[in-house]
């Protein structure tokens, strides 16, 4: 009986108790109260982001060098790009080579913001389609990779904040992104059954209209990455408190 009270009452305690995941030692930390914080925060997330060639499953981190994906779709656009763009198994790389310039937590809207360039980021997939791109018809299915040179992004988070056992936590209520690319580089093959000569023909078409294709399908890349990028800022911030994240109030 006295045993089984013990129990209890240790259950009790550790129901009430917040095991409360802290950031690796490795991981720069930025303290709210001091003049350099958003600088530290750039900096916070760029070294974060570099040092991911490997899960941290304690943060539900994935690993970002490469960030495997099993599934992306982007939405088919209203102009030169009249089909949906389905990749299986993609493989996306040149996290590891980001920048990140401006930082910003404003604790008052609950808004973080950060600006980073990617240098290069490859997409490697396997992938199926069928409709038209600038009229042209297309149709094809086999491994495929697009790049994107000089990428400039805006990623702005909206957070909420609540209590858990006593300790402040933020979770994301949205996300918005903005990529804005200088060069993209398509390569499908096995296009048209594995028509060679229609399969170069097309990726040229592609390639020689990236701006006009990009910008059809653009909101859906955004969306689509936007989505993925919540999931993992929002996996850290159900485990790191708010003052282990930023410092104490």
């Amino acid at each position: 009986m006295m045993d089984s009270l013990k129990i209890a009452t240790l259950l009790l305690l550790l129901s009430n108790f917040c095991f409360c995941a802290k950031l690796p030692s490795s991981f720069r930390k930025c303290d709210r109260n001091k003049k350099d914080f958003n600088q530290c925060l750039s900096k916070a997330v760029e070294d974060a982001v570099r040092q991911l060639t490997k899960p941290i499953k304690e943060l539900g981190l994935p690993s970002m060098e490469p960030l495997e994906v099993p599934s992306l779709v982007i939405g088919a656009g209203s102009g030169a790009v009249a089909f949906e763009q389905n990749y299986q198994n993609t493989s996306v790389s040149g996290y590891g080579k980001m920048s990140c310039s401006k930082a910003e937590m404003n604790f008052e809207t609950k808004t973080f913001y950060v600006h980073c360039t990617f240098p290069e980021v490859k997409m490697e997939f396997k992938y199926e389609i069928s409709g038209r791109i600038l009229l042209l018809p297309i149709y094809g299915k086999g491994p495929g990779a697009i790049t994107l040179e000089r990428v400039e992004t805006d990623l702005t988070f909206k957070l909420d904040e609540y209590d858990k056992k006593g300790v402040k936590y933020f979770k994301v209520a949205n996300v918005t992104l903005v990529m804005d690319p200088q060069l993209i580089r398509f390569k499908l093959e096995n296009l048209f059954d594995g028509d060679e000569a229609l399969g170069r023909n097309i990726n040229s078409v592609l390639n020689d209209n990236w701006k006009e294709v990009f910008a059809d399908v653009k909101p859906s890349y955004e969306d689509a990455f936007g989505k993925i990028y919540f999931s993992i800022f929002n996996n850290v911030l159900s485990k790191v408190p708010v003052n282990e994240l930023f410092g104490d109030t």
